[in-house]
C-alpha cells in the first residue's frame, strides 16, 4: 500500500532533504505515477470578486441540472465539467486578502500548484509557472501562488515574456537553447553551490528548511530572468504554435501606464494568449503545473465597451441581492469568465495525446477569493473542476452543503481542504491532509468514485 503523507513531510522531503523516509516513498510514488502514457497536469484558475450563488450554483440533481444565468455559457462543455457546492473556505484571513491567500494554501505555507510542480520539478524544465491577466496591475499584493511561508509568487502578465520564458525567445524548434550571453552570466546559486552545503550543514532542521525554500524562490526567479533557461534541447514540442494573430506590444510598452498588457483593451486578448499558452506549455510537458490568476481581488478591470457593462467588475461585485436589476452587471462579468472557461475546455481537449486528448490528462481547478460577492464571506464557494486526470467523472453536480458532520450534529458544509487533497492525490501526490483541518482531513467524499 502507497504511504500518505502529509504536506509538511512532503515538502520536508522535497526541499529540505532532512526526511529520508519520506522522499524515497515519495521519488518511488511519483516514478510510478509517470509511467502511464501521459502525466497528469494540473491548471489551477482563478477569478475574482466571488459570485452571486442563486445565480451561479446549479439546481437538480448530481446527473441532472440546469445552469443558471452566470454558469449557462458553460452548458456546451458541461459533459467535461465538475460542478460543485456547499464548499466553504475555513479559517485563515478573511474578506478578498484572506481567500486569495487560501484558495490554493488552505492556510498553510505552500500552495498546491507549487507543491505540485515541485513534487515533479525533476521531470520537467519548469517545476510550475504563474500566468496573470492584468493580475498585477493596481494590485496590493493579492497573490494567490505561494513558494513558502508569506512568499507570494508573482504572475507573468505579458504574454510575449512568458512565452519567451517558456520557449527560450528562440525560433521555434530550437529547443531553447540558453544563449552563450546568458550561460556567462549563470546562476549565482550554481555558483554558491558549496557555500550553501557549507551553510546547512551547520544549521538544524527547521532553519535549513528555511533556507531550502528561500534558495528555490532564488532558483525560480532566476527562471524567470534568464528566457530558455529551463527548455532544454530536444523538448517535446520542436515547432510551438502560438500567438497566431501576431499580438506584439509596442516598444515603449513598458513607459506606458498602465503597461500594454494590462490595459483594458487589451485584456480579452492577453486571456486567450494566456490560456493558449497554458496549454501549449502542458501539452509540451514543459510543466505539470500551471496557475493562471485573471485579475486580482477588488479587480478594477473595465470591460465596459465589450460587455456592455455600467461598473467596473469590483464594483459591480457590491450588488444588492435584494435587487435583481442592479445585479445584471455581474451577472454578465461572470457569464464573460464562464465565456473563456469554455474556451480553455475546448483548448484542452482539441490536443489529442496519447490515450485520449489533454484534457483528459489534466485536471483544471477554478476558483476565487469569495463566497458571496457583496457579503465578502467565504461561503458556499464557487468552484469548478474540469478535466478528467485521475480518473475524474464529469458531468456531475455535487451538492455538500450540510455534509460535514465533525463539527456539529446537524452538520455544515465542508471544507476546500479536503478539495485541495483530492486533487493532490489525482496529480500524484499521495496527502491526507493540506492545510486546515478543523472539519476532517482526507478528500473530498464522493468526488473521485
Amino acid at each position: 500500500m502507497t504511504p500518505t503523507y502529509h504536506r509538511r513531510q512532503v515538502l520536508r522531503g522535497m526541499l529540505a532533504g532532512a526526511v529520508t523516509l519520506p522522499l524515497q516513498g515519495l521519488l518511488a510514488h511519483a516514478a510510478r505515477a509517470q509511467t502511464g502514457d501521459e502525466p497528469a497536469r494540473g491548471l489551477f484558475v482563478f477569478f475574482p470578486d466571488g459570485c452571486s450563488q442563486p445565480h451561479w450554483h446549479p439546481t437538480g440533481s448530481a446527473g441532472s441540472f440546469t445552469l443558471p444565468a452566470m454558469t449557462q455559457p458553460l452548458d456546451s462543455v458541461r459533459q467535461d465539467l465538475v460542478f460543485l457546492r456547499g464548499i466553504n473556505m475555513y479559517s485563515g484571513g478573511a474578506t478578498h486578502e484572506g481567500g486569495v491567500r487560501k484558495l490554493l494554501t488552505a492556510t498553510g505555507g505552500v500552495s498546491l500548484d507549487v507543491l505540485v510542480g515541485q513534487f515533479y520539478r525533476n521531470a520537467t524544465p519548469f517545476s510550475f509557472y504563474s500566468l496573470g491577466v492584468g493580475a498585477n496591475h493596481e494590485n496590493g499584493g493579492n497573490y494567490m501562488s505561494f513558494i513558502g511561508q508569506d512568499q507570494p509568487i508573482t504572475p507573468e502578465d505579458n504574454p510575449q515574456k512568458a512565452f519567451d520564458d517558456l520557449f527560450g525567445g528562440a525560433a521555434a524548434g530550437s529547443g531553447g537553447t540558453p544563449s552563450p550571453e546568458q550561460r556567462r552570466v549563470g546562476s549565482v546559486l550554481d555558483s554558491s553551490l558549496s557555500d550553501l552545503a557549507a551553510l546547512r550543514s551547520r544549521l538544524g532542521q527547521t532553519e535549513r528548511q528555511k533556507l531550502e525554500l528561500h534558495s528555490e524562490s532564488i532558483r525560480e526567479i532566476e527562471r524567470r530572468l534568464t528566457p530558455g533557461a529551463g527548455a532544454p534541447a530536444g523538448q517535446r514540442c520542436q515547432n510551438p504554435t502560438w500567438n497566431a494573430q501576431g499580438w506584439q506590444p509596442p516598444d515603449d510598452a513598458r513607459g506606458q501606464y498602465p503597461l500594454y498588457w494590462n490595459r483594458n483593451d487589451q485584456f480579452d486578448t492577453v486571456l486567450r494568449l494566456q490560456i493558449d499558452l497554458a496549454v501549449l506549455a502542458l501539452q509540451c510537458d514543459l510543466t505539470r503545473s500551471i496557475a493562471l490568476q485573471i485579475s486580482h481581488p477588488v479587480s478594477p478591470t473595465d470591460l465596459g465597451a465589450e460587455l456592455g457593462t455600467t461598473q467596473r467588475h469590483h464594483d459591480a461585485s457590491h450588488f444588492d441581492a435584494n435587487n435583481e436589476a442592479s445585479i445584471q452587471n455581474f451577472i454578465a462579468w461572470k457569464r464573460y469568465y464562464c465565456e473563456q472557461l469554455a474556451y480553455l475546455v475546448n483548448r484542452l481537449r482539441e490536443v489529442p495525446m496519447s490515450n485520449g486528448t489533454l484534457l483528459d490528462n489534466t485536471v483544471v481547478m477554478v476558483g476565487s477569493d469569495l463566497g458571496h460577492g457583496s457579503r465578502h464571506d467565504h461561503a458556499d464557494m464557487p468552484f469548478l473542476l474540469a478535466g478528467r486526470a485521475g480518473g475524474l467523472q464529469t458531468g456531475r453536480f455535487l451538492d455538500y452543503r450540510g455534509s460535514n458532520r465533525t463539527q456539529n450534529a446537524s452538520g455544515e458544509n465542508e471544507s476546500h481542504a479536503k478539495l485541495l487533497v483530492s486533487l493532490g492525490n489525482a496529480l500524484g501526490i499521495p496527502l491526507e491532509e493540506f492545510g486546515y483541518t478543523g472539519h476532517g482531513r482526507g478528500p473530498l467524499p464522493g468526488l473521485y468514485v
